[in-house]
């Protein structure tokens, strides 16, 4: 047990003592204070103190009262500060925090001041009324500021009213011996608590345009930015420093801010760092580095405003860029069968101009990769124009341009959109093109395709309908798969009528092959179609439905006759020619029609009958009892007629 001497208790009860009296002293003061001060004294100090710290004529509409407990207070109830333009500000009760040491010498000096509740009203087609607190700044001696509870709302000509901002907290406190000030402010916007935080380190400085150090934080749940550097106020602000910015979803945050961002997919986790310049009305980000869903690039970019739409111009250089995340324009559906017919949304072509450059190593989309790609994206007066200035992939060298724009009848709103494609592409390899581009697997071969067509609507169907323009395919050294030509055409010559069958086999190999269409809402003319191989000779023309996605063609397939052996005795050859003509070379008409993906190809009847020995007897039989005379052998195409031949005995079938 701990036992005290005499002098360590006299020593507790004097310090007791003396704390004791201190305290009653001090409330003593504190209830004699007020009388110290008349009321009117204390009223003007706290308007002035609230006039000054806002920059706002004060209207006070309660009387004031005075408190003691727990610190010295000036209670001026509800207030109102003037505005011009139908606008109003008003708060529930506004407190002035006085000085209790120079409250006891007679003076009212204000320490803080603390409005509880403001509400702001905007009128609509007002300007946001601006509280005249950048002057204050640089003045050392006002008082703190506390906002607390303030809401901001939105009031039309209809006289509905909408809240914008609601919570909104704030604080304004001196630093560095009064020369700076930091800002503190909180608030709900849109369901999502924002906080903010300004830090200047010399406030007199950044008002008089002088650049003075400055720390800028931003943050919202999954966001948040930073800025740390210098800054200046003269004409307009003024910033040079780093920047940093964060979000887990870019799209979240922009569907937040009121921006849609193009598709569905993509535009996730982002980051960017980068230093920032902002003058004039214009913000540069020079060696910037951009992180999106992983795709990292480096180079600049320049935000400005132009007739109040933001306009950004860039350039921008990657390693490796996968645009898988973000999907692409869905084009068709039913499995692939039908063009897509929901509305094309073009928003975004009004929300900004771009002005882009990009150049990548390589960039993935989904199985399809592309290297050494140097491409652009230039929206203005929502135009938008793609343009693949080069990439390599699928074999070959690309080049093509996408152009974008709503479409609008004279002195209508758009209606839908205008697009152009234009393709220059050489030394593809066509069955992974065709396959991962349209869908298409029947073309095997390297080649080259060139495209310029241009089409208008409300949905992908309709654009297909009106689709105007040319397009012209060229193989060589290739296959065309799901058809034997020279195989069905050597049974034909064995047994003619056999063609019936299901002739949906095989392939076809050729050394050429060249397609050329003129197309015309939505129909492809077929001007040329010509395949050439050792064995086979194939012609076509006819139409290609585009919005349909179906074919009606028709033409003829020929065996090519084998060349004579080199070295050949010409003289026995001759001898040889007198006793036996060669056979006539089978020529056989066709026609193809149905869907893309599945086409019907059939061989033409009569032709087939005609090559039969025991059905041309009928029909000769018929021909000699009714007169008729003889269809030609092929309605479709205007092949030269073969050369007259030895007569041969029937075939067999």
């Amino acid at each position: 047990m701990v036992r005290f001497g005499d002098n360590a208790r006299r020593a507790g009860v004097a310090a007791a003592a003396f704390f004791g009296a201190s305290v009653v002293l001090a409330l003593v003061l504190m209830l004699a204070a007020p009388r110290m001060v008349s009321p009117a004294d204390l009223r003007r100090a706290a308007v002035h103190a609230l006039a000054g710290t806002t920059g706002q004529p004060v209207v006070i509409l309660d009387e004031p009262s005075f408190s003691v407990f727990p610190s010295p207070r000036v209670h001026l109830g509800k207030v109102s500060f003037p505005l011009p333009s139908g606008q109003s500000l008003d708060a529930e009760n506004v407190v002035a925090r006085l000085d209790l040491w120079h409250l006891l010498t007679g003076r009212v000096e204000v320490t803080e001041v603390v409005v509880e509740r403001p509400t702001l009203v905007l009128a609509d087609g007002g300007l946001m009324p601006a509280l005249a607190v950048a002057p204050l700044l640089a003045v050392k001696d006002l008082p703190e500021l506390r906002i607390s509870g303030g809401t901001i709302a939105w009031r039309t000509e209809e006289g509905l009213t909408r809240e914008l901002v609601s919570d909104l907290d704030a604080n304004l406190d001196r630093i560095k011996q009064g020369h700076g000030i930091a800002v503190s402010i909180a608030f709900d916007w849109r369901d999502e608590r924002v906080s903010s935080n300004l830090f200047l380190d010399d406030a007199a400085a950044f008002l008089a345009g002088t650049p003075t150090p400055a720390r800028f934080v931003v943050s919202t749940e999954g966001a948040k930015a930073r800025f740390q550097g210098r800054a200046a106020r003269e004409d307009g602000l003024e910033l040079d420093g780093d920047v940093t910015a964060e979000a887990d979803s870019l799209r979240d945050l922009a569907a937040w801010m009121g921006t849609e961002l193009p598709g569905r997919g993509g535009f996730g986790p982002f980051s960017l760092s980068s230093r920032l310049k902002m003058a004039d009305g214009a913000v540069s980000l020079d060696d910037a580095s951009l992180d999106l869903d992983g795709n990292r690039g480096d180079g600049g970019l320049l935000v400005k405003m132009d007739g109040g739409r933001p306009t950004v111009q860039g350039t921008f250089a990657a390693e490796r860029i996968v645009l898988t995340p973000y999907g692409g324009l869905r084009l068709t559906t039913d499995g692939g069968r039908e063009w897509n017919r929901s509305p094309l949304d073009l928003a975004f072509l009004r929300s900004v101009n771009l002005d882009l450059r990009l150049s990548a190593s390589k960039v993935v989309a989904d199985q399809s990769v592309l290297s050494t790609v140097a491409a652009s994206a230039v929206l203005a007066d929502g135009r938008l124009v793609l343009a693949l200035g080069e990439a390599r992939g699928w074999g070959g060298l690309i080049q093509a341009s996408l152009t974008l724009a709503p479409a609008a009848a004279a002195g209508a709103a758009p209606t839908g959109a205008q697009v152009r494609l234009q393709l220059d592409a050489t030394d593809l390899d066509l069955s992974r093109t065709l396959e991962e581009v349209a869908g298409m697997r029947r073309l095997e071969g390297t080649g080259s395709i060139q495209l310029d067509v241009a089409g208008s609507g409300r949905s992908v169907h309709d654009i297909a309908r009106t689709l105007s323009g040319a397009a012209d395919l060229s193989c060589t050294d290739g296959y065309l798969s799901g058809l034997d030509v020279a195989q069905l055409l050597h049974r034909i010559e064995r047994r003619p009528l056999s063609a019936g069958q299901d002739a949906r086999w095989g392939r076809t190999a050729f050394s050429t092959l060249e397609t050329s269409l003129a197309v015309k809402d939505g129909i492809g003319t077929v001007e040329e179609m010509r395949l050439e191989g050792q064995q086979v000779r194939v012609t076509a023309e006819g139409e290609v439905s585009i919005a349909g996605r179906s074919l009606d063609l028709s033409g003829q397939a020929s065996l090519v006759p084998p060349s004579p052996a080199k070295g050949a005795d010409a003289a026995g050859a001759d001898a040889g020619a007198e006793h036996q003509k060669p056979a006539d070379p089978v020529a056989l008409p066709f026609s193809v029609k149905g869907a893309w993906d599945a086409p019907t190809i059939m061989a033409d009847p009569l032709s087939l009958i005609e090559r039969s020995g025991a059905a041309q007897s009928l029909i000769e039989s018929v021909k000699s009892r009714t007169g008729a005379a003889q269809p030609p052998l092929n309605t479709v195409t205007d092949a030269p007629a073969a050369a007259p031949s030895a007569p041969r005995p029937p075939a067999a079938n």
